[in-house]
């Protein structure tokens, strides 16, 4: 199925660019979506010329709790907004990739945030890490299911400005495959350490509880990492540990599910929509 395919398939009979029985919403909805987008940073860090770009030509690198607010407020906007909305959130989003530009003192290279390449890596870990989360930590869905999530978030790819189809991979075994062909040219540069410092080191002081949990937490998401990013973060010589702690965060993940039903989660979610900065273009329309 093409992007563009994706995007009119998605869209039909309501306003948003994915339907209320998207396999979309309902791993978005999921508490183990927070997990699967922490281990999609880690993911996405290893890219050393974006962290090069990210590190040298923003401020998002000093302010993490900002950054991830930020990021959560955007796929939110996407996945469970109007097309409104969520347009006016990706091109806010493409325009930031177009002035977020480096040049290497050594070299002489401009390196670009918008590079497509570099796009799809971003893109793809995340599909990826939300799907090995929702495996690991109790979300039912079925490989046809994962599958079809591949596909539906196509649009997403689209709306952060991806044309080139072949750089998006349509089913598991595809993005699997993209996933592993990367290592080659994957780092861990001074950059990435610095910016996933706390995704990786527990805090421990507060209330002994509330730090096991974040201890154990943390390890769960170390757990969804491919062995080879692993590897380069320097954990992987403890995978029993991070496989007891996954098995652990799977049972805090589902007390966490029981809490709220699925549509109490996905209305909490639009509502906060109409709350973002993206909300003034419903008006605007409305005017025009």
């Amino acid at each position: 199925m093409s992007v563009q395919d994706a995007m009119t398939d998605a869209g039909t009979e309501h306003d948003g660019y994915f339907a209320p029985d998207s396999v979309s919403r309902r791993v978005f909805a999921d508490p183990a979506s927070k997990l699967g987008g922490m281990a999609a940073l880690l993911m996405q860090a290893l890219n050393p010329y974006m962290m090069r770009v990210f590190y040298n030509a923003t401020e998002s690198h000093s302010d993490a709790a900002g950054r991830d607010e930020r990021t959560g407020r955007y796929f939110e906007t996407v996945i469970f907004g109007d097309r409104a909305h969520a347009d006016a959130a990706s091109a806010s989003v493409r325009r930031m990739h177009v002035h977020a530009t480096w040049t290497d003192p050594v070299t002489g290279e401009i390196l670009r945030a918008d590079k497509p390449e570099w796009l799809a890596w971003t893109h793809n870990t995340f599909v990826y890490a939300l799907l090995r989360a929702s495996q690991e930590f109790g979300v039912e869905i079925s490989p046809a299911e994962a599958d079809q999530f591949i596909v539906e978030q196509l649009v997403a790819a689209r709306l952060i400005g991806i044309e080139d189809a072949s750089l998006l991979p349509s089913n598991a075994g595809e993005l699997q495959e993209y996933i592993d062909g990367q290592t080659h040219w994957l780092a861990l540069g001074v950059e990435a350490a610095e910016v996933t410092r706390n995704l990786r080191k527990p805090v421990l002081r507060g209330n002994p509880l509330t730090v096991w949990t974040g201890v154990i937490v943390q390890d769960g998401v170390l757990h969804l990492l491919p062995d080879w990013a692993r590897l380069l973060y320097g954990i992987e010589g403890r995978p029993m540990n991070l496989r007891k702690a996954a098995r652990t965060t799977k049972h805090l993940i589902s007390g966490a599910r029981k809490s709220k039903t699925y549509k109490q989660l996905v209305d909490e979610a639009s509502a906060r929509v109409q709350d973002h900065p993206y909300r003034k273009v419903r008006s605007r329309a409305a005017v025009q």
